[in-house]
């Protein structure tokens, strides 16, 4: 019989943090067993508040047309659904295909569909691509642009090569970002040899010394 495990006591300013389930920080909803279901939960609520909206904008008789209603999709909906998927896309398959549907009915008030039209047709068709490829296209660019800055404290974490022995043992569990985007990054031909590193400037711009023409 295993013993219980007493949570850890921990103080901020000798003043004691309280443990709770769940937390939001910038904006994700962070639980404790990082299983992303109560963020998820939340954004799918967020984005059926704004679907409502939408479904109310694209009247057949006196509503929106198709480009408006398209603009309207982006700015409510897919900038919901992009933020933060870097972090809350570790979750698993199952729970974020609990947001395609989200997808699909707005698509289908933008083009005026049929609820029977495929989802794939419906991306084609509006010039959108589904949204696990756009996850893997932004978890992609991050890692990409974060290859090329050694002094990001976020570099070591996702860059580092001990964790891959770990979860190559263990394939039930999730691996980080680094792990899941390697096939990609292999995919497009990636090189750490070929990355040219970015540094800032030690001498100040202003103190530059400047070419006189002549």
């Amino acid at each position: 019989m295993r013993k219980p495990h007493p949570e850890p006591t921990l103080l901020l300013n000798s003043t004691p943090v309280s443990v709770v389930e769940e937390t939001k920080f910038l904006g994700v909803v962070f639980d404790c067993k990082l299983s992303f279901i109560p963020h998820i939960k939340h954004l799918k609520d967020k984005c059926t508040k704004a679907l409502n909206l939408l479904q109310v904008l694209a009247h057949t008789s006196w509503g929106a047309d198709q480009e408006t209603l398209l603009h309207l999709y982006r700015s409510l909906i897919c900038s919901r659904l992009d933020y933060g998927c870097i972090v809350y896309g570790s979750a698993r398959g199952s729970y974020l295909r609990m947001l395609d549907p989200i997808q699909n009915r707005a698509l289908r008030l933008c083009l005026d569909a049929c609820r029977t039209s495929p989802a794939s047709s419906l991306c084609v068709e509006a010039n959108k691509p589904p949204f696990y490829f756009k996850r893997k296209k932004l978890s992609l660019q991050y890692c990409l642009k974060l290859s090329c800055n050694y002094n990001n404290p976020a570099y070591a974490t996702v860059f580092n090569s001990k964790f891959h022995s770990v979860f190559e043992r263990k394939l039930t569990q999730l691996p980080p970002l680094a792990i899941r985007v390697s096939g990609d990054m292999q995919a497009v031909g990636f090189k750490k040899s070929d990355v040219i590193t970015s540094s800032i400037p030690t001498t100040l711009l202003w103190l530059l010394t400047r070419f006189k023409h002549r």
